[in-house]
């Protein structure tokens, strides 16, 4: 499989990382088995969610062949503390492991949180508001510089700058960013908007039509050229009834417990009803469970 570009720069900054300013490198590490219930979570993970589908198929992945690859703890107290690692530590919790492979380091509090959110980006599994939280977090913790930061993930400081910006999108829409009803690109178009009020009517038309990015800033420049000139959009006419937009969330958690699968519904003409369903599903045994049930 070839490397991408973004893992290619990743692994630059990681490699300046484990050197003089980071985790300095061991070759003497080694693996060894510690009782899980030893183990506790870093309060200060970059990642605050974890989708119980992925962990469940995790957790059958430890039960088959077991963990792979080691997590990185530091000890603190009587137990250890995660350094990297916490999905598989929680997979393994839930698969009933008792122990687990591990490597002990020891790290300043600062080391921890670069590593924990270097180990995060490279395996693509932060959202965008956790990945722009922790970097936000790390710049303001230790006084860091953006460009400081951009050097030791690897990364263009525009690259850092952009991602931190997410932090100024109204609260209300962090929600959807972390729930991918809006990504990364939407929540910059959004940023285009300076009053929050106009960011929610916005986001709310972009779901509700299923807007991708290139459609999102279309509609954002006409509705900046609206609001200039004191006239309406033309799709604002479309945009989402907050209860209809309530209702339908409660239909995709209700249909995601009787199937036992991912569910969307995406409205595109909010009037009439007309929409999407989408319903995920892992594998062609799963498809067959799923068409049984339907």
């Amino acid at each position: 499989m070839a490397t991408s570009s973004k893992n290619k720069g990743l692994g630059k900054g990681l490699s300046a990382l484990l050197s003089t300013e980071g985790i300095p490198e061991n070759t003497k590490d080694s693996v060894v088995d510690l009782k899980i219930n030893d183990i506790s979570p870093n309060e200060g993970q970059p990642r605050k969610t974890f989708d119980d589908d992925s962990l469940s198929e995790l957790a059958a992945s430890i039960k088959e062949n077991g963990v792979i690859q080691p997590i990185i703890v530091q000890k603190k107290g009587s137990g250890y503390r995660i350094v990297a690692g916490e999905r598989r530590w929680r997979a393994s919790r839930l698969a009933g492991l008792k122990v687990i492979p591990a490597i002990v380091r020891e790290l300043t509090d600062k080391q921890t949180m670069e590593q924990a959110l270097i180990e995060n980006i490279q395996r693509a599994d932060l959202n965008p508001i956790e990945e722009a939280a922790a970097m936000q977090n790390l710049i303001t913790t230790y006084n860091l510089t953006q460009e400081q930061l951009a050097k030791k993930l690897g990364m263009p400081r525009v690259t850092i700058t952009n991602k931190i910006r997410l932090m100024n999108i109204d609260e209300s829409l962090q929600d959807f960013i972390r729930k991918g009803d809006l990504s990364a690109g939407h929540a910059k178009v959004l940023l285009g908007l300076k009053n929050p009020e106009d960011q929610r009517k916005v986001a709310d038309v972009i779901i509700a039509k299923d807007m991708s990015v290139r459609q999102a800033e279309d509609y954002v420049k006409k509705y900046l050229w609206a609001l200039e000139h004191q006239s309406e959009p033309h799709s604002a006419k479309k945009e989402v009834n907050p209860q209809i937009q309530l209702s339908a969330k409660e239909v995709e958690t209700n249909l995601k417990k009787k199937l036992g699968a991912r569910v969307k519904i995406k409205l595109t003409d909010p009037d009439t009803g007309k929409g999407k369903l989408v319903i995920d599903y892992k594998n062609y045994d799963d498809l067959n469970r799923l068409l049984d049930l339907l």
